[in-house]
């Protein structure tokens, strides 16, 4: 990634871990999701009104309010974007899986499908939906994430912003809406994603607002991405010489608004920007896993072991996230809680920085309880950029007999995929010695540090807390460089 592209992440991943973040997104991130723009929605309309919609591009609302008024009905314009934007017409993007990973919980859209929602979902994390001032009355006031959808939903089409006379409507019916996003423009950084800019309603209400908060002294900083022109997509070199001038007038009106233009290659770009952004704001956060049974020949180790990494953590301003596996679970609280409460300068609040998803260990064992623990272990792991792997043995209910986990043994595989650095402290046994020889046969860098060797042979908390926290400081320096 270029300079300018490693500036802006850094910038956002800074903002999003100060609880001062927002995202607008737009229609292009729809598309490869496959969804259609306006133009497909309104041909039909277009041709009933013997007009071409290749030949209204520009006045697509101003088509909508034809057919609306010549028709006299908005029953066409409505099925037509159920049908579009059915769930069963796109699928989910890693771009939006991404989104949903990041600690946003401001999202504005002005799209009509139901993406946003459905990634949440597929993370389990609760929502709520405004689309107008009167869907605040419904919204759902335990959900930390708040989807503005701007234009409307889907789910109720007939109110979805298209004509005309909707957009001459849209500031009475969303005046408290717009407050919001007025006020979240002064406090929070926007980064617009899959917009042109070239929608009225968008200057109208979202840029003249950048641009009035833009003259105050000291502003938020705002982002959009967008593509380079590219020699390819022009058949001679006076049309590309051409649209390159225009982009350039493009991009002096967008810093004119007080927006700070980040141009990519390509828009596929994107997903690897998010990803990048994700690794650095979950770059301190950490995913405890392991068991012990009181018998276990390291039940001591694991016990010392994990009291001291959770202390550590917390003193060094990590996150901790753990599933809460049999005794460990209680000595990483032990630790956290007593490095909460040894910080010099202020005492740290448990809750904050500790993040516990206990599994429910006497649900019936059925195909259901296989997939709701492998969603909330899929679902855990994916807060982290690194995994602690402490001993993991369980005595299995049905022979009586001492066994690896396979549960810690399916986190670590979930963790390798999400490319998560795994830290197996060998010395303890169980499925950390399994992992750690398994890990030994990839190719991965840390795998080649004298630090991760060590883990097979270190056995006091204090010894391994140090090649832990050697290997971590080795990937934070890595990811700083990228």
């Amino acid at each position: 990634m270029n300079t300018e592209i490693s500036t802006f992440v850094k910038d956002y991943a800074k903002a999003i871990k100060e609880n001062r973040a927002s995202l607008f997104i737009g229609s292009g991130l729809s598309r490869p999701a496959g969804y259609v723009g306006w133009k497909d929605i309104l041909r039909d309309c277009a041709i009933e009104l013997g007009l071409d919609v290749d030949k209204e591009e520009k006045n697509l609302i101003t088509l909508a309010e034809y057919y609306h008024i010549n028709k006299r009905q908005r029953t066409t314009i409505t099925q037509t974007i159920k049908e579009f934007f059915d769930d069963s017409k796109g699928r989910l993007t890693t771009t939006h899986r991404l989104i949903s990973t990041l600690p946003i919980t401001s999202i504005w859209t002005t799209n009509y499908d139901r993406l946003l929602e459905r990634a949440y979902k597929a993370a389990n994390l609760p929502y709520t939906v405004i689309t107008d001032d009167d869907s605040y009355r419904e919204i759902n006031r335990n959900a930390e994430i708040v989807i503005h959808k701007m234009h409307g939903d889907v789910t109720n089409a007939d109110k979805c912003v298209i004509t005309r006379k909707d957009y001459e409507q849209f500031e009475l019916d969303h005046e408290v809406v717009l407050a919001e996003l007025k006020g979240e423009m002064c406090s929070n950084s926007f980064l617009f994603l899959g917009y042109s800019f070239s929608d009225t309603d968008i200057q109208q209400h979202i840029l003249s607002r950048i641009r009035l908060i833009a003259s105050d002294r000291q502003p938020q900083k705002h982002y959009c991405i967008l593509e380079k022109i590219n020699r390819d997509n022009y058949d001679t070199e006076d049309d590309y010489k051409y649209a390159r001038k225009k982009q350039s007038y493009h991009i002096s009106d967008m810093q004119a608004y007080g927006l700070n233009v980040v141009l990519v290659d390509s828009y596929e770009q994107i997903s690897e920007i998010l990803s990048r952004i994700s690794q650095q704001v979950l770059l301190k956060n950490v995913f405890i896993s392991g068991s012990y049974d009181d018998e276990y020949q390291y039940a001591k180790r694991c016990s010392d072991v994990a009291f001291k990494i959770a202390y550590e953590l917390i003193q060094g301003d990590y996150q901790i996230y753990t599933g809460y596996g049999q005794n460990i679970g209680s000595d990483i609280v032990a630790g956290a809680f007593r490095g909460c409460c040894d910080v010099e300068k202020d005492v740290k609040d448990f809750n904050d920085n500790v993040h516990l998803f206990p599994f429910p260990y006497k649900m019936p064992q059925s195909e259901e309880r296989v997939k709701l623990y492998h969603h909330m272990r899929v679902n855990m792991i994916s807060n982290t950029q690194i995994m602690i792997v402490i001993g993991g043995m369980k005595i299995d209910i049905k022979s009586g007999v001492r066994v690896i986990s396979d549960g810690i043994i399916e986190e670590a595989k979930i963790a390798q995929i999400q490319g998560v650095v795994i830290i197996p402290l060998s010395s303890t046994g169980g499925a950390a010695m399994t992992v750690y020889d398994e890990l030994m046969k990839s190719d991965l860098w840390y795998v080649k540090t004298e630090s991760f060797k060590k883990l097979k042979t270190e056995n006091s908390a204090d010894g391994l807390w140090k090649l832990i926290k050697d290997i971590i400081e080795q990937h934070i320096a890595r990811v700083a460089k990228l």
